[in-house]
């Protein structure tokens, strides 16, 4: 399905630079390009939901991991208007994990939590010693999530939004739970809301 969706952006881009900026048909091109990257990104949660959990565990750094995530979201965070900062734990360890899995596991919630946040808003990125491993927390200033969405929200196909595919924090928990860890969030509605990642020390 990707190869002829890249074909119809890469012909829906030419024609857009064949017309006028501010035209209709610029306009309708723009449109084209917009939404066969949504209908990839779909493909993308579903392939990322329903794959093996083919977990490369090696020892990572946390510092690195909620770097690596933090210039990943600057781009949104700054369309957005929201500031994103990160806080780790002086000397913190490193931890057995697969990296690449988890920044995708953050990265899922910190969207989220940007597209959640109007202008002046601020996402944190936490890291810290617990008693039985590693607690990664992603908090945002937004408008918090409904109590009665709490116990739905990691379910798959569960979305609040008109052209989500709900699949975002399912894949959020199975990456989790495929090291071990649990996941779980906290929202005070109108003032923001934590997820809080707790890993043990080994897989």
């Amino acid at each position: 399905v990707r190869n002829p969706l890249s074909s119809i952006k890469g012909y829906a881009t030419y024609f857009a630079g064949l017309f006028d900026e501010g035209s209709e048909n610029r306009k309708a091109a723009t449109v084209m390009i917009a939404e066969t990257e949504r209908l990839n990104r779909v493909i993308s949660e579903l392939l990322d939901f329903s794959r093996p959990s083919d977990f490369k565990f090696r020892e990572a750094n946390p510092a690195s991991v909620l770097d690596t995530v933090s210039r990943l979201l600057q781009q949104d965070a700054a369309d957005q208007g929201v500031e994103v900062s990160v806080e780790v734990e002086p000397d913190l360890p490193k931890g057995e994990m697969d990296p690449d899995r988890m920044v995708q596991a953050l990265l899922n919630i910190g969207i989220n939590g940007v597209q959640a946040m109007e202008p002046g808003g601020g996402l944190t990125l936490r890291a810290r010693r617990a008693e039985d491993g590693l607690l990664i927390e992603v908090e945002d200033t937004g408008q918090g999530i409904p109590e009665k969405d709490l116990e739905t929200i990691f379910d798959p196909y569960y979305t609040t939004k008109s052209q989500g595919t709900g699949l975002g924090l399912a894949v959020v928990r199975k990456i989790v739970e495929g090291h071990g860890g649990s996941v779980h969030v906290a929202s005070t509605p109108g003032k923001g809301t934590v997820f809080a990642i707790t890993l043990p020390q080994s897989h």
